[in-house]
């Protein structure tokens, strides 16, 4: 049987030369096969639910008259969709550049556009497992509830936890409201961005190379984050924006003394209902945000993204571009709609998203999961992507970056640490 991509999943099925919509990720766990990585992906997930659950990783993507649907790979084999890596990657720099490598690659068509490649023998006695997912099968909040379905221990099973997986951003309004207020605010949205001018500087506007490298920094200590927040007045998302507001600031001062006053990124806004279930699939919105750039100080820096996402928490525009989005590809051909929503977003200089993992100890197969980093797809013409994760106290941001844009990007890093290092000072 097959069924209808929504609307919500197919606008990620608009890959480009130089922008996959493919999430990349990687987990670090003690030493595990890919045997058991497989034993364990289809007894905790494919099997879940009597096959219903997670069906989706299934099911590959077939066109036809230009429409896509869902339907269930005839030749489906996790021995295609769970392999060994094709080299020995024995050490972190070259865990990133198989990685980056891997970021520019496109996934099979012809399967599920999923894959996990398996380094048994990582740094010692670790594993690598580098995992590529199409934006098409689902967003970062269900992604983080199949991985706890996948992990051990730990699962979920209040409403507060379940809670605690939904990046903050947009309330969701109740259904009546959200019926008036799409049609009544959606004009005047779209058409105060469309009028945005777009970023201009060093990490927006030169054409991309296609050529992907990606980092990640040390973990942080959630509790640090949460101390600068409460002293601060502000929630952890807050301080976290304010953070990648400095360390792209500190980046573009130092691309030939570069100040910019302000840009634009973009930043998925969950929008599912709070009690909704957390299955695979897109429920959230692309909500553009003008952060400040040039603030020194990060106490003022913090205080001007409070002000800004308490605005956005405050009004419809998370909602309402959500419909826009389902409207633009319901109404138009897909080459125009495309075409908008490319336009409306390379007014941004990057993708960031923030999300929430598990807290506790996990586990895959019975080993200890040792750390989470993921890195979120860009589309059209911007070629920076910054994702935050918590896990287990820590906080780590993931950086993924065309080269064209940023020739190193250990000096993105070193921005972040540096910022990093304030909220230490402040912490204490």
């Amino acid at each position: 049987m097959r069924q209808r991509v929504a609307g919500r999943d197919a606008i990620w099925l608009q890959d480009s030369a130089s922008n996959l919509m493919v999430i990349n990720a990687v987990f670090i766990t003690d030493r595990v096969g890919v045997d058991e990585v497989r034993e364990a992906f289809q007894r905790r997930l494919l099997d879940a639910g009597e096959g219903r659950t997670y069906a989706r990783f299934r099911h590959r993507v077939i066109w036809e008259h230009g429409q896509p649907w869902w339907e269930e790979d005839p030749e489906f084999d996790l021995t295609r969709q769970i392999i060994a890596a094709p080299e020995p990657i024995p050490t972190t720099e070259a865990l990133r550049r198989f990685v980056g490598r891997e970021a520019a690659r496109p996934l099979p068509e012809d399967r599920p556009r999923w894959q996990l490649q398996v380094v048994p023998d990582f740094e010692g006695e670790g594993t690598a497992i580098v995992g590529r997912l199409h934006h098409c099968i689902g967003d970062g909040v269900s992604l983080v509830a199949a991985i706890f379905a996948l992990m051990e221990e730990e699962i979920p099973t209040t409403t507060a936890e379940r809670r605690a997986l939904r990046p903050g951003g947009g309330v969701p309004r109740k259904s009546w409201v959200n019926a008036l207020a799409i049609p009544l605010a959606a004009p005047g949205v779209l058409i105060r961005r469309m009028l945005w001018r777009a970023d201009r500087h060093a990490l927006h506007g030169p054409p991309l190379a296609g050529e992907k490298q990606v980092a990640w920094t040390e973990p942080m200590d959630i509790d640090l984050i949460k101390d600068a927040k409460n002293l601060l007045g502000a929630t952890v998302n807050d301080v976290l924006m304010a953070c990648v507001s400095g360390a792209l600031s500190r980046f573009l001062q130092r691309q030939g003394g570069e100040l910019v006053k302000q840009f634009h990124v973009s930043m998925p806004v969950n929008i599912r209902p709070p009690n909704a279930p957390l299955e695979l699939g897109n429920r959230f919105a692309a909500v553009p945000l003008q952060l400040p750039a040039g603030i020194a100080a990060l106490t003022e820096r913090v205080a001007a993204v409070k002000a800004r996402m308490d605005a956005l928490k405050r009004s419809v525009e998370p909602i309402v571009v959500y419909g826009i989005q389902g409207a633009l590809l319901r109404v138009l051909p897909q080459g125009v709609s495309r075409g908008l929503i490319d336009f409306l977003a390379n007014k941004c200089t990057a993708v960031v998203t923030n999300v929430p993992g598990p807290q506790g100890t996990v586990r895959l197969a019975g080993r200890r999961v040792r750390s989470m980093v993921f890195w979120v797809p860009q589309r059209a013409r911007i070629g920076l992507g910054i994702s935050i994760l918590s896990f287990a106290g820590k906080v780590q941001v993931g950086i993924i970056a065309d080269r064209s844009l940023v020739a190193d990007v250990d000096e993105m890093v070193r921005d972040f640490e540096a910022e990093f290092e304030v909220l230490r000072t402040i912490s204490r």
